[in-house]
């Protein structure tokens, strides 16, 4: 894949997402089948030529290669045709599989490294702290904590999402799990796309579902009209930054008395399902020029999408989007 700005042809692009190739099931496979058809449809529909692995269930967009777990997917990444492409794994799997992709095509998202980083919660929070960049402060091994009530959020050191993350009134935590204190506000994420430029896409609401035992992501507001838009941005921007982010990518924040990062998703998130369906500009477009060079502005946001995961079930195609 040339570094050309002019560049039009046909690129033959594949498209890795992990959780549909290995048959995860639950949750996991709904959301990054969801995920892949949108970003699939995307591609097709500025032309090009889309390959997927999959452990059996299909999309109407692109062309379906049949694998079967972990060795499969590295397999396909290794053999499949291609002059890029995207990989959407678990967190503390995909620096691998990018490394895979970079041998082979230009990789349009995240580098391998800037992805490792990510995929651990406790460097990269410490990472944002150095570079003063609003978090949900680490509560570090040993240390005492302030006497009166407080409340913790338990959480596994690397992990997607709202996976096994619990509340608590103390701040110990099993081996593999970090402490941070929980942050009172707004659960939202910042959508954006980094290349020769910041680009910012959507500011998202985040439907939590929360008990006693812990938080449930159930879907998205897309966009969300923040009054806090310019806080949430260039908190967003000095994140991205110091993390080496580029490609597509989210940045989950509580907003409260500042927006505070709390996880950062180096890879496509569940929100650009909402996004496609307001952005008038193409998603795939915008990841390539995000590598090629000639990202715009900003792009057009017309009307609101909300979801919910128990809707994705049924979506199998980006007509459906």
């Amino acid at each position: 894949m040339s570094d050309d700005r002019g560049a039009s042809s046909r690129l033959r692009i594949i498209l890795a997402e992990y959780a549909m190739a290995c048959g995860m099931g639950g949750t996991c496979q709904v959301e990054g089948t969801a995920m892949l058809a949108a970003l699939a449809g995307s591609f097709e529909r500025m032309g090009h030529h889309v390959d997927y692995p999959t452990s059996g269930p299909q999309i109407l967009a692109g062309r379906p290669h049949k694998v079967a777990g972990q060795e499969g997917f590295a397999r396909f990444l290794r053999s499949a045709p291609c002059d890029a492409g995207l990989v959407i794994a678990p967190d503390e799997l995909a620096p691998e599989y990018l490394e895979i992709l970079e041998a082979r095509g230009a990789n349009l998202g995240a580098d391998p490294e800037a992805a490792r980083l990510c995929a651990d919660k406790l460097e990269c929070t410490r990472a944002l702290a150095r570079a003063r960049v609003p978090v949900a402060d680490l509560v570090e091994e040993g240390e005492s904590p302030p006497k009166g009530c407080q409340i913790y959020v338990i959480k596994p050191r690397f992990g997607c999402g709202s996976e096994d993350v619990r509340i608590s009134s103390f701040c110990q935590r099993p081996e593999g799990f970090i402490a941070t204190r929980y942050v009172q506000g707004i659960s939202l994420s910042a959508s954006f796309i980094c290349g020769d430029g910041f680009l910012p896409l959507t500011i998202n609401r985040q439907l939590i579902e929360m008990d006693k035992d812990g938080f449930t992501y159930q879907g998205s507001q897309v966009p969300y009209p923040s009054p806090r838009a310019d806080e949430i941005w260039d908190v967003a921007r000095r994140a991205a930054s110091a993390l080496g982010l580029r490609g597509y990518a989210g940045i989950d924040m509580v907003v409260g008395d500042l927006p505070r990062v709390v996880d950062v998703n180096a890879r496509p998130t569940t929100s650009i399902i909402g996004i496609c369906r307001v952005m008038k500009e193409e998603l795939a477009d915008l990841i390539i020029k995000a590598r090629l060079g000639g990202l715009p502005e900003s792009v057009t946001i017309e009307g609101q999408a909300t979801f919910q995961k128990r809707e994705l079930a049924c979506i199998r195609s980006p007509d459906g989007l």
